[in-house]
């Protein structure tokens, strides 16, 4: 997951992708957010979304993947939460109750491109070549 402001349009865009344990692609959203969120509330933002969406799809052991270390240590309750974040945060617990497996990792930004892109693309701007 990631998240992108557009700091011009008081905007964000948010990305998810969800791969198999092969690394195949099953599902990929990508959302505009109208709301003037700064990286890390929009990353929060990501992180409850990705949560949500895994469990509508049906995808009940998870490994979520983030570049935001601050929101991989909260959800590995290393730390705290910021209180700009903590409603997310929240949510995103509030909606991990049923899943069988989960875990949280950290990746490095070059690792997570196509979400990356993914949250542009919400922009509008964007365009996906095959």
């Amino acid at each position: 997951m990631d998240g992108v402001v557009f700091e011009q349009q008081k905007k964000a865009g948010i990305g998810l992708v969800i791969r198999d344990h092969k690394g195949a692609v099953v599902a990929a959203l990508s959302k505009k957010l109208s709301a003037p969120l700064g990286a890390l509330e929009v990353e929060a933002k990501a992180m409850e979304e990705a949560v949500m969406f895994a469990w509508d799809i049906g995808i009940h052991d998870c490994i979520f993947e983030s570049d935001a270390l601050t929101i991989v240590n909260t959800m590995l309750r290393l730390t705290d939460p910021p209180l700009s974040i903590d409603n997310n945060i929240a949510g995103a617990f509030s909606s991990l109750y049923g899943f069988r497996d989960v875990q949280f990792t950290h990746v490095p930004c070059s690792g997570n491109k196509a979400t990356h892109t993914l949250a542009q693309f919400a922009r509008g701007i964007v365009t996906m070549h095959a």
